[in-house]
């Protein structure tokens, strides 16, 4: 009897004690005291610091020296039909001396590739966007913030330009009223898959010994669109030298609509046979601006793009002049 009594004590002192630890049982927190002592919590929001939403940009580094990944499509076929395109050989351009460019002209294009003969830069399972995209982001090949060529930009930096804080209202968690509406921000980053344009920059170059007037890309840059105050604006957020790219894009296939045995890699279909439709946006002038920016085109889209066809023909004019029929 004096057993059981004893067992009964033990239990309900360590009952007591349990309330006066947790409160409200094992694994809970007391409740805070106020300023006047009651144990009543304050409001969910009230008096707490307000936290900064940042953009976190992982550190990328650069990986100039890296070996060049290829990607083709497999086949059934001996691969010896298809030998330059697959071992991604650069077919180099013929050596052209300065005494032998009796004229040269520069030329800014836009490529879209909404347009339907652009279609197969959008190929899924190799798109162009991606390629390039991942050259700047991933420090895969030197980036460059202008045209110019004259400032390399790191993956970092154009992570960063890319990026934007995106600020919504929302509900406040826990609240039963539909107009107690809170804040929320968070970090948008670009992806490659929203690029819809490509501006490249081109020399129109006539090569006195071998008697060809011919265009040589120099530089490739992806086009991000942005809103501004209301306003829809194009950006660069950087610039690839096209001799930089090439090695890799001749190991990247591209896809044929018209011939699957006919597959050519992303250099030959940019370089050399120019499979893709574009129009000019800019020429080399005193100003140096874009067609659309100069005063007389600013408020004429039309007047801009016969502009660029006039370019464009006359470029064909001055090719049809240099030889006699």
């Amino acid at each position: 009897m004096k057993g059981i009594l004893f067992t009964l004590a033990l239990f309900t002192s360590a009952g007591l004690q349990a309330q006066e630890w947790g409160g409200g049982g094992w694994g809970s927190s007391p409740e805070p005291a106020t300023k006047d002592g009651k144990g009543d919590s304050p409001s969910p929001g009230i008096g707490e610091p307000k936290k900064e939403v940042e953009i976190v940009i992982p550190k990328i580094g650069t990986h100039y020296d890296d070996p060049m990944v290829p990607h083709y499509e497999p086949e059934y076929v001996n691969h010896d039909t298809n030998i330059r395109n697959l071992q991604g050989i650069v077919m180099p351009r013929p050596y052209i001396r300065n005494a032998d460019v009796k004229f040269r002209k520069r030329v800014w294009r836009v490529i879209d590739l909404r347009q339907k003969m652009n279609r197969s830069w959008t190929w899924p399972k190799n798109p162009i966007s991606q390629v390039l995209w991942e050259f700047g982001t991933k420090g895969l090949l030197r980036a460059y913030a202008t045209d110019s060529f004259n400032r390399i930009i790191t993956p970092e930096d154009i992570i960063r330009i890319t990026s934007e804080i995106i600020t919504t209202s929302k509900q406040r968690p826990g609240s039963d009223d539909p107009s107690d509406m809170v804040d929320t921000s968070f970090p948008e980053y670009f992806r490659w898959d929203l690029i819809q344009k490509f501006e490249i920059m081109e020399d129109w170059v006539f090569d006195y010994k071998h008697g060809e007037f011919k265009p040589i890309i120099i530089g490739i840059a992806p086009i991000q669109p942005k809103m501004i105050m209301g306003q829809s604006y194009d950006v660069k957020p950087f610039w690839l030298k096209m001799d930089d790219c090439r090695p890799t894009l001749a190991k990247s296939e591209v896809f044929n609509r018209y011939n699957d045995a006919m597959r050519l890699n992303w250099d030959q279909h940019i370089n050399h046979h120019r499979l893709f439709d574009s129009y000019i946006v800019k020429i080399s002038e005193m100003d140096d601006r874009y067609i659309y920016q100069k005063p007389e085109y600013k408020q004429d889209p039309l007047g801009s793009l016969l502009r660029a066809e006039e370019v464009k023909n006359d470029l064909f004019i001055f090719e049809h002049d240099l030889w006699e029929y």
